[in-house]
This record gives C-alpha cells, sequence and structure tokens, in this order.
C-alpha cells in the first residue's frame, strides 16, 4: 500500500507578500513614469513652478511603495530570530521613517 504523506503548504502564508511586492512595484513603476515624464517637459523648455514638486513627491511615492514591499518580509524574517535582529529591524524601519519625513519637509 502506497504511503500516504501530507505536505503542508506555504503559499498563503505570502501571499500578503507577493501582493505587496507586485503593487508595490507597479506603483513605483507608475511614479517614475510620472516623474520621468515631468522631466523631459522640463528639458523640452515647460516651465511651471508646481514640476519640481511633483517629480518629489513621485519619488517619494516610489520609495514607499517600494520600502513598504520590503518591510514585510524582512519582518517576517527578523521576528523568528534573535533579540538583537529584531532591534536591527526596528532601528532599520524608525531610520527610513525618519528619512521620509526628511524628504518630505524639503517640499
Amino acid at each position: 500500500m502506497a504511503k500516504k504523506t501530507t505536505t503542508t503548504t506555504t503559499s498563503s502564508n505570502y501571499e500578503i507578500v507577493k501582493f505587496c511586492a507586485f503593487w508595490g512595484l507597479v506603483i513605483a513603476a507608475i511614479a517614475a513614469l510620472v516623474g520621468f515624464i515631468i522631466a523631459i517637459l522640463g528639458v523640452c523648455g515647460v516651465t511651471a513652478s508646481w514640476l519640481g514638486t511633483v517629480k518629489n513627491a513621485c519619488n517619494t511615492v516610489s520609495q514607499i511603495a517600494l520600502i513598504i514591499a520590503a518591510i514585510i518580509p524582512a519582518y517576517r524574517y527578523s521576528r523568528g530570530k534573535a533579540t538583537v535582529w529584531r532591534a536591527f529591524f526596528w532601528v532599520a524601519v524608525i531610520l527610513i521613517v525618519l528619512g521620509l519625513v526628511g524628504i518630505n519637509l524639503v517640499f
């Protein structure tokens, strides 16, 4: 008689990671495209005072989307590690948030 083996799938555990990675990439690509179009407009001689602000906002949105896509798997990695690794994770998250706040203060 054949021996039945049971396998546990972990695909459902990583659905949120896949979702965030995909949409983070899509949002970053759209923001990069808008920033590229604005840069082309600037090269073509279109001068508007708000174009630089929109380009910077698109760059910030792109960074936030990619950071969120990276934070979730990084958290899952660090939560099973020693306390020092979890501390490194939270310090990195705090530094990223402070960096993004600093970038937004420039606007």
